[in-house]
This record gives C-alpha cells, sequence and structure tokens, in this order.
C-alpha cells in the first residue's frame, strides 16, 4: 500500500477506536491493537511494515520526552528507595524469568537471554496509556520505573549479545557497560538540556522556543547512540531538566502552544503505534 493510504487509515482506526472505546469499557491502547490484528487478515495490509528504526528515531523520542515533561520529580525523589531496585533488580529477575522459560522451551541460554533482556523493561508509553486507572502514586512509580529501566535492560542486552557471540564476560567488562550505559545516558541527556537551556533562556519567540524543545528529545537521542549509551535514558534526563527549569526560560504563549501540541502529537503517536504492533503480529 502507498504512504498515504497507510495514513488514511491509521487516521480512521484511531478515529474509530477513539469512539468505540469508552462505549465497550475498554482502554484504547488495547482496542487499537485488536483491530490492527483484524486488519491484518486483510492481505494487502500484510504488506504494511514497521521498520525498528522508525520507532527509535521518530516514535520514541517524542513519547519518551512527553512522559518526562510530565514526571514529577518531588514523586521520584520521594520513592527513590523503591524505584530504582524496580528499574534495576526486578528487571535483571524478569530477563532471567523469561530466559529460564525460553530454555524450557528448547531455547539455547544465550538467545533466552537476549530475548529476555529485550522484554524485560516494561516501556513507558505503554504504561502512560494503561497505568492511569491506577491510584496516583503507584502511578507514578510504575511511570518513573518505566522511564528509568532502559539502562538496565541495555545492559543486559549486550552481556547476552556477547555470550552469544563467544566474546569474554568479566566483572570488568560488564562494569564498563553499566557505566557508559548509565552514566554515559545521563550526561548525553543533561548536555542536551544545558545548550537548550543557554539558547531559551536568550530567546522569547513562540516558534523559538517550542522548535527547540522539540529538537531536544532526538538530539539528546542521538548523542548518546554516538556515544553507545542509553538513548532512552539521555532523553528522560533531558526532559526532567527541562521540566524543571522550564517555567523560567519559556514564556507563557510558548507553554500554552506546546502543552497542546506535544499531548496531541503523542496521542495520534501512541494510536499509530498500537495499530501499528496489531498487523506486525500477523508476522
Amino acid at each position: 500500500m502507498e504512504g498515504l493510504e497507510v495514513t488514511v487509515l491509521l487516521g480512521l482506526t484511531i478515529l474509530v477506536g477513539t469512539l468505540i472505546a469508552p462505549r465497550v469499557r475498554l482502554a484504547l491502547p488495547l482496542v487499537l491493537v485488536i483491530f490492527g490484528l483484524l486488519l491484518g487478515f486483510v492481505p494487502p495490509l500484510r504488506e504494511v511494515q514497521l521498520p525498528p528504526e522508525t520507532v527509535l528515531l521518530l516514535f520514541l523520542p517524542v513519547m519518551l520526552f512527553w512522559e518526562s515533561l510530565t514526571t514529577s520529580l518531588r514523586s521520584i525523589r520521594r520513592d527513590f528507595r523503591y524505584i530504582l531496585p524496580m528499574s534495576t533488580l526486578l528487571v535483571v529477575a524478569s530477563a532471567f524469568a523469561v530466559a529460564g522459560v525460553g530454555v524450557l522451551f528448547g531455547m539455547p541460554w544465550e538467545i533466552a537471554l537476549i530475548l529476555g533482556a529485550a522484554v524485560a523493561p516494561p516501556d513507558a508509553t505503554a504504561v502512560a496509556a494503561l497505568g492511569r486507572l491506577l491510584p496516583r502514586r503507584m502511578f507514578m512509580k510504575l511511570k518513573a520505573e518505566s522511564l528509568t529501566n532502559d539502562g538496565t535492560a541495555l545492559v543486559l542486552y549486550a552481556i547476552a549479545i556477547s555470550l552469544a557471540v563467544g566474546g569474554d564476560v568479566t566483572p570488568l567488562s560488564i562494569t564498563w557497560t553499566v557505566l557508559v550505559s548509565y552514566v554515559g545516558g545521563v550526561l548525553a541527556g543533561a548536555v542536551i538540556a544545558a545548550l537548550a537551556y543557554l539558547l531559551l533562556r536568550r530567546s522569547t519567540s513562540t516558534a523559538v522556543i517550542n522548535v527547540t524543545l522539540l529538537l531536544v528529545p532526538f538530539t539528546a537521542f542521538l548523542l548518546a547512540e554516538i556515544m553507545h549509551a542509553s538513548g532512552v535514558l539521555a532523553v528522560v534526563v533531558a526532559g526532567l531538566v527541562i521540566a524543571y527549569v522550564s517555567p523560567r526560560i519559556t514564556t507563557a504563549s510558548s507553554r500554552r502552544q506546546s502543552e497542546a501540541a506535544f499531548p496531541f502529537g503523542v496521542y495520534l503517536l501512541n494510536g499509530a503505534l498500537f495499530v501499528l504492533i496489531g498487523l506486525e503480529v500477523q508476522y
């Protein structure tokens, strides 16, 4: 199918899902995934595929940035003693549990661990879309954990890949991978946020402010990828810093514009992503 036809189809599916979800009392993401599954039975639509780089380069930075902008730093500080083990120990335990099940089904241990590392960390956009019915404090814990668990998953994934290709995994190499993933991601996000701060404090133009904000997640993700660090963590750190300093470096009109545009854009990206996930299940 042509790109324009796919775009129209995705828009119509999101519209129908938005109308139907409240009537059937199901979460909108679940309804959109079901619609995607049903659309997958249409032969021409089976040609529609979602390239992984599209998720990484288009969907993920914007959605993560918005979620980090709307995450309470006060809540993170208050519940940090819960968030830290959830984003590290729990991810490791989940990865090994998935790997254990994979081994039971006959998968090689190294390949099973790669699968476990890939699926263990909860996705921030899924938590944001599905967790809003939870009590606010619990929702903020899950949201903060989902925004920070990527570093752990990236380390596990790198270790699993090394084991699969016969590489040496030593305590020193694991420590280095952890440092690069976490420290590199935090540093990349902080550097981009600092540069954005220097630019934004000198501008009063609504267009300049919001274009700069739009570039922040993509630039932070790119810098982290160059450093072989966690792009997700870089975007989250940049978003948290920008959220903290935003009242001092943005104008009221720019905030009104971004608070209207960002949620709607994320809503459309989220909807399209869930429909495409349903389509991809056919493969």
